[in-house]
């Protein structure tokens, strides 16, 4: 770490600026007493560096400012901190805290995500994260004009999982990347509701990874899937089987806690979905959403599910 105002994230150095007094607006007595603060940027994304002026501060304590200052600049917080112990690293990475500790070591999860996207394809369908947010666009609550940093406290994914999902989103013409102020950049969608929709159609990947089977689920709040949620939507007759999905992770959680009995692959009363991404809602919903539920049915040759996804689609209250 060199003295004047550089420092080294991946081998590469970055330019650090002081903040001025004007960008201190909201930052507490303590805060300015107990820290240096600075500009950077890297891989076109804005940091917010803090620098302690005396010892590191305690993990605990990296974390509640961290959080607070995140949220009145609207940029990520790196901590640069003294050389420590392989105890503290592992404290602060625990609470997900980002820092540069000599140049030795960091802890960027963000930054590496998007190093990794400098030499990258460009995309030619809909990440699982992307889809998501594009989705929770339509059905939820619009995201226009929000940067990734307002728009990752509004959903199940990081700061570094939205950007990526922006940046796909961008890549297949469906957002446009605007400046917002003198740093952050902000999504645009220049099509909105059912005109998104059919633009994005092209894109969109079924969210079921695979379908197993059991013959009971002792699982209460797994949300309802499948044609048993189309015909909570609409006018179809439900099935006997019952149908309900799950993520990857809350499905592993209940197979280890033996929460599914007599799982196969072939039958059973009760169909598990096993999702590329959670429920689009705000909430804990009792049923998926609708146009997930609309994706992953779209193979369905039933005449009459086609009919009522067509429906399901045509009678949207879009959200954007």
């Amino acid at each position: 770490m060199n003295s004047n105002l550089e420092t080294v994230i991946l081998g590469k150095r970055v330019r650090l600026s002081p903040r001025q007094k004007a960008g201190l607006k909201g930052f507490t007595i303590g805060e300015k007493i107990a820290y240096r603060f600075f500009d950077g940027e890297y891989q076109g994304v804005s940091l917010l560096f803090v620098k302690p002026k005396g010892d590191n501060p305690t993990p605990r304590e990296c974390d509640i400012t961290g959080r607070r200052l995140s949220g009145i600049t609207g940029l990520p917080s790196v901590f640069i901190l003294h050389p420590g112990p392989t105890y503290e690293r592992q404290r602060l990475m625990d609470k997900g805290v980002y820092f540069i500790m000599s140049e030795k070591y960091a802890f960027l999860p963000m930054v590496v995500a998007l190093e990794k996207t400098a030499n990258r394809k460009k995309a030619t369908v809909l990440t699982p994260v992307a889809q998501f947010l594009l989705l929770y666009h339509l059905e939820v609550g619009s995201i226009e004009g929000l940067s990734a940093h307002e728009i990752a406290p509004l959903v199940p994914y990081s700061y570094a999982s939205v950007t990526l999902g922006i940046t796909c989103l961008t890549d297949l013409g469906l957002c446009e990347k605007l400046q917002q102020g003198q740093r952050n950049k902000a999504a645009h969608f220049e099509q909105k509701g059912a005109e998104l929709w059919k633009q994005a159609r092209p894109y969109l990947q079924s969210p079921i990874a695979r379908i197993v089977y059991c013959d009971r689920l002792n699982v209460t709040d797994a949300p309802i899937c499948g044609i048993n949620a189309l015909a909570h939507y609409t006018m179809l007759n439900s099935e006997s089987e019952q149908m309900v999905m799950m993520t990857k992770d809350e499905y592993n959680q209940a197979k280890k806690a033996d929460l599914i009995e007599n799982e196969n692959n072939y039958d059973g009363h009760v169909a598990i979905e096993i999702w590329k991404y959670p429920v689009v809602s705000k909430g804990h919903p009792q049923w998926v959403d609708k146009l997930s539920l609309a994706i992953s049915l779209k193979d369905d040759d039933d005449p009459r599910v086609e009919k009522e996804v067509e429906r399901l689609i045509s009678e949207m209250t879009w959200m954007d």
